[in-house]
């Protein structure tokens, strides 16, 4: 990217207003940037073409399998990313519909009410050694909860959380009262919202969901969490 962002979020951009979110796709569709996004049955590729200047919508091209075309055309919202340099965006866009572009097939979807881009390793990360039984119970205080491992967290108060792969967090989610357990003390619930979300693979060569999380207060939690790493 040209720029950063201008934002005050120290842990990361969170983009909610068109004209911040043009400021990032706007390039992306002049140099014809891949996006991907994660459909079930295997990953959507294409190219962004086209981000409309009043906000309106966002064009990518169509793939020549028609069948990852449908998949996509069957969402009703769809999570695109991106990398570029040292940067991850990733930006949710609905409502994907057929039409031609220049002459070839693409795909208009709605423009992006939210967009998330991070610059990687910003923050020093603190990995969460195996020995550690750092247990995760996302969203325990809302309506889906579920058990998910910590990978590592920063100083910037990111935590980086492995889970299943049918679960796909969107950006700006916001995970109630998730549980956190540490060696030697009772859980602690805290708020975390999404900043990211990607598949990754394990070394067994299965596949699961990571998301990137800005802890909302409980910095002193934090701080205990990250001191509990450090000692293994």
């Amino acid at each position: 990217m040209p720029a950063t962002p201008k934002t005050t979020d120290p842990s990361g951009h969170l983009l909610r207003s068109i004209s911040q979110i043009a400021r990032v796709l706007a390039p992306l569709a002049a140099r014809r940037n891949l996006v991907t996004a994660e459909l079930p049955d295997g990953p959507f590729t294409a190219r962004i073409i086209r981000a409309d200047q009043g906000g309106k919508f966002i064009i990518v091209t169509a793939t020549a399998d028609e069948s990852a075309n449908a998949a996509l055309l069957d969402r009703a919202r769809v999570t695109f990313v991106s990398e570029t340099g040292n940067w991850h965006i990733e930006f949710v866009a609905a409502e994907p519909c057929k039409l031609m572009h220049d002459g070839a097939p693409a795909i208009r979807l709605r423009y992006p009410e939210i967009l998330a881009v991070l610059q990687r390793r910003r923050n020093v990360r603190h990995d969460a050694h195996p020995a550690v039984p750092l247990r995760c119970v996302a969203d325990a205080g809302g309506i889906t909860p579920f058990d998910a491992q910590i990978r590592d967290i920063s100083t910037g108060g990111l935590s980086v959380l492995l889970y299943p792969s049918d679960i796909m967090l969107e950006p700006g989610t916001v995970l109630v009262g998730s549980r956190i357990k540490m060696p030697g003390t009772d859980p602690v619930s805290i708020d975390m919202e999404v900043r990211y979300s990607e598949t990754v693979t394990l070394p067994d060569g299965s596949h699961v969901h990571c998301s990137g999380f800005r802890f909302i207060g409980g910095q002193d939690f934090i701080k205990r969490l990250i001191d509990t790493v450090e000692e293994y």
